[in-house]
């Protein structure tokens, strides 16, 4: 049988400082958890970087390490042309070998919730078609970019109707640790910001700044990914 016949993939962002490899291993659980369900797409993001909050001293064996979005230049169409293209080219490679395949949700940590934050609203903007079949997003101790939103509103300026609007409509799960000094304010203003409480949750859990450990948090986002988000998307049609 054709396994990509049948293949629904979610697409993976790791936070700044990080790497796709690091990421594999921080997401371990959630993904043990989903993959009856799905494959899993991890990006890297196209910028050289310092190692990120929390990374060392675990993983300082595992450089190099990476970000999306360089500091001070992090929402110019330049930067954000390149954040595509190095997603495009993930994209694009995975589908060569998964051709009947869909990504249909994205997981961001961190950094990597911002950059799933922007597209998510590209797609619902029309601006990336080749990430056409997205369906979720799980956000985990977002960030928050007040660059990000002024480049979304600048781009609506430009008559694109889809784009006037700065709030997401599909089905969201935000989660942030309770012990998060940083991202747990930056996850309630990103929600605020760019999301809608009938279509987005906003949850939190045993933590500080990093992925949910604990069997009732895994099972809340496997819930909205397999079931919950669909649910979600009846209700709002």
């Amino acid at each position: 049988m054709n396994r990509s016949r049948q293949t629904r993939a979610i697409l993976l962002l790791h936070g700044s400082g990080s790497s796709d490899a690091i990421y594999k291993f921080q997401t371990s659980r959630i993904r043990a958890i989903l993959k009856d369900k799905f494959t899993f797409v991890f990006a890297r993001a196209p910028h050289p970087s310092e190692p990120g909050p929390g990374v060392l001293p675990f993983f300082a064996k595992m450089p190099p390490y990476f970000t999306w979005f360089r500091k001070g230049i992090e929402a110019t169409r330049h930067e954000i042309a390149i954040f595509n293209h190095c997603i495009e080219n993930t994209v694009r490679a995975w589908k060569a070998d998964n051709p009947s395949g869909a990504i249909v949700g994205v997981l961001g940590f961190s950094q990597g919730a911002i950059a799933s934050t922007l597209l998510l609203w590209e797609q619902q903007a029309g601006l990336i078609p080749w990430l056409p079949d997205l369906e979720f997003g799980i956000l985990v101790c977002s960030g928050y970019s007040e660059a990000m939103k002024t480049y979304m509103r600048d781009l609506g300026n430009n008559n694109q109707r889809e784009c006037q609007t700065l709030t997401i409509r599909l089905p969201t799960l935000h989660l942030y640790g309770r012990q998060d000094v940083f991202g747990a304010p930056s996850s309630k203003k990103m929600f605020a910001a760019h999301f809608v409480e009938d279509r987005a949750r906003l949850e939190s859990f045993d933590g500080g700044h990093e992925l949910p450990r604990d069997k009732d948090d895994l099972e809340k986002i496997r819930d909205f990914a397999v079931t919950d988000h669909m649910i979600v998307k009846v209700r709002c049609i």
